[in-house]
């Protein structure tokens, strides 16, 4: 165990590097989930819960960033809980952006991800990203 659950984790957060993320993107990531998915954009937020919530939202987000690049940085698991420090590259409001995060993924009895909770700081992206203008 911890392996496989590795990989899927990876896989998963890979399926996100793109230029854009489409509704396309958005359902092959939402193949990688369980069907009660639970998705805390920040892990101190309520989740989204099942798949049409965590659509919704995926969607909502791809509106605000393109070009996204994944640089997994460690990665660490204890049995299906996966850790994964990584270092996400976007495009918001015309700037090229890095953000530190760290997310924790828990992998069903299936090898879907049904947990998936982001621990990043929001002051970063407030500092990196310029906000748009009203």
């Amino acid at each position: 165990m911890g392996f496989e659950q590795e990989e899927l984790a990876r896989a998963f957060i890979l399926e996100f590097e793109c230029e854009r993320v489409d509704p396309a993107r958005v359902e092959a990531v939402l193949d990688r989930m369980a069907a009660d998915a639970r998705y805390h954009v920040f892990a101190w937020e309520d989740p989204f819960v099942g798949r049409a919530a965590i659509r919704d939202e995926l969607l909502r987000q791809a509106a605000f960033y393109s070009d996204g690049r994944f640089e997994i940085v460690h990665v660490a698991s204890v049995g299906r809980t996966v850790f994964m420090e990584r270092i996400d590259w976007v495009t918001m409001n015309g700037e090229r952006a890095r953000f530190h995060v760290v997310g924790v993924f828990e992998v069903d009895d299936h090898g879907k991800i049904a947990s998936w909770r982001d621990y990043v700081d929001s002051r970063e992206i407030a500092v990196k990203v310029k906000p748009t203008p009203d």
